[in-house]
């Protein structure tokens, strides 16, 4: 995929016409990659992944330095509102 170096004033009708289907050949890869990637579906995968990889290392297992944070503040939570309920009745 050499670009030509030719003034674009000197350069053949065909020369023009190859430099432009290069061109668009290189745009329409962009787009379809952009399509791609901006797809709701491929979107969710990589948040997924995002959140499987912050708790879980492919190498040692589980993360649990990242794990018992989010349980005990869920389990926090979870008390809190039950206490609350109770105090309020």
């Amino acid at each position: 995929m050499a670009r030509t170096q030719t003034d674009p004033a000197q350069a053949s009708p065909d020369e023009i016409v190859d430099e432009l289907e290069v061109l668009l050949g290189r745009l329409s890869r962009n787009v379809d990659e952009l399509v791609d990637r901006v797809k709701p579906a491929n979107v969710a995968k990589r948040q997924v992944q995002a959140v499987k990889d912050y708790f879980v290392d492919e190498e040692t297992g589980p993360r649990f330095e990242h794990i018992v944070p989010v349980v005990t503040g869920v389990v926090g939570t979870i008390v809190g509102i039950v206490v609350l309920r109770r105090l309020l009745k």
